[in-house]
């Protein structure tokens, strides 16, 4: 283990890094996306009851692996059991797939922003985002798009140099509450616009009719509403990534993990909610249901674009949403990006610059593809969210519940005795039983169904 690792400042810092990486793009296009579709209030219920009962248990487990070892993952589970480093290697694997596409697509977010911020929206399709030509014409120009891919992954990497500190830490401090004061003020405003009463009580107002196909209940649609909220909070919570793994690693033995996985997952929960009441309403008004369920890259650059347009004070909100989006990106990238250099400092034991330099290098050359062509891109986004992290979330619970034991991060959870874990019964069979179980439905459902 590495004695002079960096901690972090105390729980708060820990807290609000973490927190930043569950906060992401998932949240402002995924979850309200994936709410839409799966009945609105009925996915509000399953993703909160998956989440307290099952989410945050995951949450400490990766964090107490982390803090127990001091080490990145492959480090990790090499110490704990070399015959399972595998687990460690998927876990690095799953970032440094990610992190050039997720820099591509933060660069696509760079370049809404500044477009709203500096350029006058001229009717042109060249130069109005709420043109269907602009993202097509701005994502089919390489040039630009790897760019602000550039200056994206740029920013990025000079907080990661800056290390745990004064980099990661003291850039949350300011984008964390940044990023949560807007989505407070643009979720407000959407709320309150004429026509947001449908999309809000779609969203918040269980409606079980929609678990019936023909008058009957249609047991298929529950399993697949159930399924898709397990799949969202793997996503947002950052999960079979190896940043709560990395993170964990940062922090002190004298902090209470249960308290701060629980403040991680509803720091991170809270965005969630506010980000559909920010999409759903509004695209309800403008566009009906099936705007608001529209996924991914049509929702966020061409769609809303749209529907902004539409709304009174078009630059002023469009400006904010994008500036939110840009936060949550960069908060996201920043822990993907330091998950990938604390597993090649740690393996290659490099300097911490080295190590970012050479993780800057190679993210920018792998961008090259996912900038280059959309279908590149959405393979990777594929492959690393639907394959490498079900198997690797799989994994990682078997050999909690099976391998080294429950026990063992019982007495991390703890720390000794120091902090109480009143629920251990239940989390053993979670890890034991529920969760391998749950997990390898998603895993099955995701390759071979594709919902």
């Amino acid at each position: 283990m590495d004695s002079t690792r960096e901690n972090w400042s105390g729980q708060l810092g820990f807290i609000l890094a973490a927190a930043a990486s569950a906060v992401g793009l998932g949240n402002l296009w995924r979850f309200p996306a994936s709410a839409a579709t799966y009945g609105g209030g009925i996915f509000l219920i399953a993703y909160l009851i998956l989440f307290f009962g099952f989410g945050v248990f995951l949450l400490m487990t990766e964090i107490a692996i982390g803090r127990a070892t001091k080490l990145s993952p492959v480090e990790a589970f090499r110490t704990l059991n070399r015959k399972w480093v595998i687990v460690g290697i998927l876990g690095t694997l799953v970032p440094f797939g990610i992190l050039p596409y997720y820099s591509v697509i933060g660069g696509w977010v760079t370049k809404y922003f500044a477009q709203y911020f500096f350029a006058s929206l001229a009717e042109t399709a060249a130069d109005n985002p709420a043109n269907d030509a602009f993202f097509s014409g701005f994502v089919g120009d390489f040039g630009q798009a790897f760019s602000f891919c550039c200056a994206f992954g740029g920013a990025c990497f000079a907080f990661i140099l800056m290390g745990v500190k004064k980099g990661i830490e003291r850039s949350n401090k300011i984008l964390m509450p940044a990023l949560l004061i807007l989505t407070v003020g643009i979720a407000l405003f959407t709320a309150l616009q004429p026509n947001a009463r449908e999309g809000l009580k779609y969203f918040f107002i269980p409606d079980f009719s929609r678990l019936s196909v023909n008058g009957s209940f249609s047991p298929l649609l529950c399993a697949k509403t159930i399924l898709a909220a397990m799949g969202q909070m793997f996503f947002s919570l950052s999960l079979a990534m190896g940043i709560m793994i990395t993170y964990g690693s940062y922090l002190p033995r004298s902090a209470n993990l249960p308290k701060a996985a629980l403040r991680i997952g509803i720091c991170d929960t809270f965005v969630a909610f506010l980000a559909g009441v920010i999409v759903i309403p509004p695209a309800f008004a403008f566009g009906g249901e099936e705007l608001a369920r529209s996924a991914g890259p049509g929702l966020m650059f061409v769609s809303l674009p749209k529907v902004f347009a539409a709304m009174p004070c078009t630059r002023v909100i469009a400006l904010a949403f994008f500036a939110l989006c840009l936060f949550a990106a960069l908060t996201s990238c920043i822990s993907i990006a330091e998950t990938c250099v604390a597993s090649v400092c740690d393996r290659l034991h490099w300097s911490r610059r080295k190590g970012t330099l050479v993780v800057a290098a190679y993210t920018l050359l792998a961008a090259i593809p996912s900038a280059w062509s959309l279908g590149f891109l959405d393979k990777a986004d594929y492959v690393t969210n639907n394959i490498l992290m079900p198997i690797c979330a799989f994994l990682t619970v078997v050999f909690v519940g099976w391998v080294i034991g429950t026990e063992f991060i019982r007495r991390e959870i703890t720390a000794d005795g120091e902090h109480p874990f009143r629920v251990y019964g239940l989390y053993r069979v979670l890890m034991r039983y529920a969760a391998p179980i749950l997990i390898g439905l998603i895993f099955v459902t995701c390759v071979f169904v594709k919902l």
